[in-house]
């Protein structure tokens, strides 16, 4: 899904962000390869990496499905040429349809502001954080050792 990204940016990737390296692509240099079900788009496989992850509460945020109202692809721009520029958008209501029957164990609440994707309840964002905060409270008020207020959620 993602060795073309990698190839391109690896090198700026490994300078400035710290954190865990993920793609679905093997053989990639300082890029940890893992099995999970990608989902043909970026979205679509972050989520399905979240649900590798352990999650079972998603939050979907900047999930807008559409190009802008200018024509821009994305909130950066164009990407360089020989990487994706959202060329295949009109594949993605049916990947997320597949995603939606992969995750189907999985709360999937859809923060995003704006958004061409029906598949899940709709919710603003700060609503879903005050959910995820009084659903954390009464976890530890009825014995829940976890200390974090996530609990299992990851936003992507």
């Amino acid at each position: 899904m993602d060795r073309a990204w990698w190839r391109r940016y690896a090198d700026d990737a490994e300078q400035v962000f710290r954190g865990e390296r993920v793609s679905s692509a093997r053989g990639i240099p300082g890029v940890q390869g893992l099995k999970f079900h990608q989902g043909g788009n970026s979205g679509a496989g972050a989520m399905s990496l979240a649900e590798w992850h352990g999650a079972r509460r998603i939050i979907l945020l900047g999930y807008d499905c559409g190009y802008a109202a200018d024509g821009k692809r994305h909130w950066h721009g164009d990407h360089p040429k020989g990487l994706g520029n959202a060329v295949s958008m009109p594949k993605w209501y049916a990947q997320f349809e597949e995603m939606a029957g992969h995750l189907g164990h999985c709360e999937i609440i859809n923060a995003s502001r704006h958004t061409a994707l029906e598949l899940w309840p709709r919710q603003s964002l700060e609503q879903a954080l005050a959910d995820l905060r009084c659903g954390a409270d009464r976890a530890r008020r009825h014995g829940d050792p976890s200390p974090e207020p996530h609990g299992d959620t990851v936003r992507v």
